[in-house]
């Protein structure tokens, strides 16, 4: 990459992440890198990063997706930093500015909302392929990750550029990787988001396939899905009713999580064909 591109693309990442666009120091984030900080510190973030932040964790953390079921609802910051993790907690907050960044415009939204379906996806592929919780949380948030370059790219583009330069489909298209990086670094995100979301081949794992394959496999589905359905994730899935609390369906749990971030539009559940009495498979 020729050092004019590289400054560009540093221009539309600095334009973006700005203290007033983003209405937080970045650098507080920084407090989710020490294992060892203590409730209060963690308690007190939440003041900085916001009230829409702070209720937007709150619904992700209690959410079936993530074992509200099991452990019950989240009461403080602390528990809901304690149940998604340090690293995921900072990688939802991420997401959270890239979604702001995207409801200004339709064509940046569709992008986060294949990124989110993706990550719903790339979880539940990854538990169906036998992996441990942690390892599916990897690929669930490498796959929201994924294309943050382009989606912050075309938000720049359609309502932020300044000067004379305006990134074309070719120039996204061509540096979104780019700026992914560099924004996986610059949040000082996890090196394992680097390796799964930049590999660009099939791995395999001694007795299976590695994670990063798991996130292209999510990936590719949802592109599918969106490229073929009208902009939407369709699938076909048995359902509980949705009074059930206790025993909820994948189905209703993944209806949960998209409601949570308000991208329900995005998504259609069939219902599993009747069969008529008498009626073969």
């Amino acid at each position: 990459m020729d050092e004019e591109i590289a400054s560009q693309i540093e221009a539309i990442e600095l334009a973006l992440i700005k203290d007033s666009f983003l209405g937080f120091d970045p650098a507080i984030l920084s407090i989710l890198d020490d294992a060892d900080v203590g409730q209060n510190e963690i308690e007190n973030l939440k003041s900085k990063l916001g009230v829409d932040v702070f209720i937007y964790l709150f619904n992700i953390a209690n959410s079936a997706f993530h074992g509200s079921l099991k452990m019950g609802p989240a009461k403080y910051f602390f528990d809901v930093v304690n149940r998604l993790g340090m690293q995921h907690t900072k990688g939802l907050i991420l997401q959270f500015i890239v979604h702001s960044m995207a409801r200004r415009d339709p064509e940046a939204e569709i992008i986060f909302a294949k990124n989110f379906a993706a990550s719903v996806v790339g979880r539940i592929m990854a538990r169906g392929f036998g992996f441990r919780d942690d390892a599916a949380r990897k690929v669930e948030l490498a796959c929201l990750l994924s294309n943050i370059g382009a989606l912050m790219m075309t938000v720049y583009r359609n309502h932020c550029h300044t000067g004379d330069f305006v990134p074309s489909d070719d120039f996204i298209e061509q540096n979104k990787m780019y700026l992914t990086e560099r924004i996986i670094r610059r949040f000082q995100l996890p090196d394992y988001l680097l390796e799964m979301i930049m590999t660009n081949y099939f791995m395999l794992d001694r007795m299976g396939i590695g994670l990063p394959t798991v996130v292209r496999l999510a990936i590719a589905a949802v592109d599918w899905s969106f490229r073929t359905l009208d902009n939407k994730l369709v699938f076909r899935s048995p359902q509980t009713d949705r009074d059930d609390k206790f025993t909820p369906s994948l189905a209703a749990i993944i209806e949960e999580q998209f409601a949570a971030v308000g991208l329900t539009k995005y998504l259609i559940i069939l219902p599993e064909p009747t069969l008529v009495s008498g009626e073969a498979f």
